[in-house]
């Protein structure tokens, strides 16, 4: 499943690139499907097409206030890469009313914070505070989504910060990798494109043009709000509609891609760049959100990655001794995304560390796991799925990340699913995604 909040990402990547912790941050970031709960929850559409989910969460006395916007890479072509970015750059900065920064600054003056993520499927807005302060949260909220202004020197900044974060992305030599082995997986689909955007079209991005996606994107139909804490969510959905009604109803954003086309032949991929150290990242087909076989996937990596008894860090590092380190994942989105395994490693050995790694999962469709490794990862991914929703910001992001991407129906499933995973089915899943071989591998090596 491999969705991830930002208050996980900044627990478990100490250490590692942003490719690496998109593939190691799989089991604790779990978004916590179905887990049974007790609590309230109200789920409604306002009259002008927004989405509002709100849970009561006892736990501590805070509040989690979650928008997504039906906007990111997903929803742009080629000719606009990057602008759904860029927007959410500049979002909640200044409003008629209030100064730059006077959002950010009253949301932590009240005990709180704000932040952002931009993905390939949807826009992300974060605001935590005690509960007491919902209220004002959500006027601050309600100001900074309705009443935007874009000022052209704060988008020509913020710009340049975007661009500035993609030149210092595109150094990590794992990352670069992983960008190179996307590129070629995914060909012309969004999903082959950096969520930040392209360099070259962001350079030409306008305020115009940035004001001019704000009024055409957020819109009622749009607009999904979680909220998830120590508030009475009959209330907290009333408050929060009443603070959106001043949202046009709009047209709904649409896919700019057809569904992936994989690859029906392998390529290798190598670049020199100004990088220290040697990687290489492997990919091959995997399933999109609606495909039944999202949990038996979560299983079979569980089994490939996690901890030193796993299957790559077993063949890889410890038996074979070719790779520094190794680590493998995949995202749940709309359309079908890739399963990557990534390693870093020493360059006389990346030939031999592809052919280990597509060996591997050859022997992964051709036989059975062991009931031992069976148990083990639905253990890990239950436990994971479990301590994901135990705060305010992890249902909040549960509830929000799966009615965005359309998963609602599998992330209500997924508990009992989980434990009908058998290791025969594990098996077929990788004779379908990963039998046949065909991968992309793409290197990295230092000038």
């Amino acid at each position: 499943m491999v969705p991830r909040n930002e208050t996980g990402f900044a627990m478990r990547t100490a250490r590692l690139p942003a490719a690496a912790i998109a593939a190691m941050l799989f089991i604790l970031l779990l978004a916590g499907c179905g887990r049974e709960r007790t609590a309230t929850i109200v789920h409604t559409v306002t009259d002008n097409g927004a989405v509002i989910i709100a849970r009561e969460n006892r736990a501590s006395g805070v509040v989690a206030i979650q928008v997504y916007v039906r906007d990111g890479a997903f929803f742009e072509t080629s000719d606009d890469a990057g602008a759904a970015n860029v927007l959410r750059a500049v979002m909640f900065q200044e409003t008629g009313s209030r100064g730059p920064g006077e959002i950010q600054r009253v949301i932590e003056g009240l005990g709180g914070y704000m932040s952002s993520a931009g993905r390939h499927d949807f826009i992300q807005y974060t605001a935590i505070v005690p509960s007491d302060n919902f209220d004002e949260a959500v006027e601050l909220l309600q100001d900074g989504l309705l009443n935007a202004v874009f000022d052209p020197g704060k988008v020509e900044r913020e710009k340049e910060k975007v661009l500035e974060s993609i030149e210092d992305m595109l150094k990590r030599p794992v990352d670069r990798a992983y960008r190179l082995c996307l590129a070629e997986l995914m060909g012309d689909h969004p999903y082959g494109r950096l969520a930040e955007g392209v360099p070259e079209v962001l350079s030409r991005l306008t305020a115009e043009d940035i004001e001019r996606r704000y009024r055409e994107r957020y819109v009622g139909s749009n607009v999904l709000v979680a909220i998830t804490g120590d508030v009475n969510p009959v209330a907290a959905a009333e408050k929060i509609a009443d603070a959106l009604s001043g949202l046009k109803t709009g047209v709904q954003a649409e896919a700019a891609s057809q569904p992936v086309t994989w690859p029906t032949a392998s390529r290798v991929i190598v670049e020199r760049a100004d990088v220290r150290r040697s990687c290489q990242v492997v990919g091959f087909p995997g399933p999109g959100v609606a495909d039944r076989d999202n949990v038996t996937m979560d299983v079979l990596l569980v089994i490939l990655m996690e901890g030193g008894s796993s299957r790559l860090n077993t063949r890889l590092k410890e038996e074979l001794g070719l790779v520094h380190s190794v680590g493998a994942g995949w995202y749940t989105q709309r359309h079908p995304s890739p399963l990557f395994v990534w390693m870093e490693l020493p360059e006389e050995n990346v030939a031999a560390a592809e052919r280990a790694t597509v060996e591997l999962m050859k022997e992964l469709s051709e036989e059975p796991v062991s009931e031992d490794e069976l148990a083990k990862a639905k253990m890990q991914l239950k436990v994971g799925n479990i301590r994901m929703v135990e705060t305010a910001e992890g249902q909040a992001f549960h509830d929000g990340y799966w009615n965005a991407i359309g998963g609602e129906e599998f992330a209500s499933e997924y508990l009992e699913r989980l434990s009908l995973v058998t290791a025969e089915e594990i098996q077929r899943a990788a004779e379908l995604y990963l039998g046949s071989g065909i991968h992309i591998a793409a290197v990295v090596l230092p000038d």
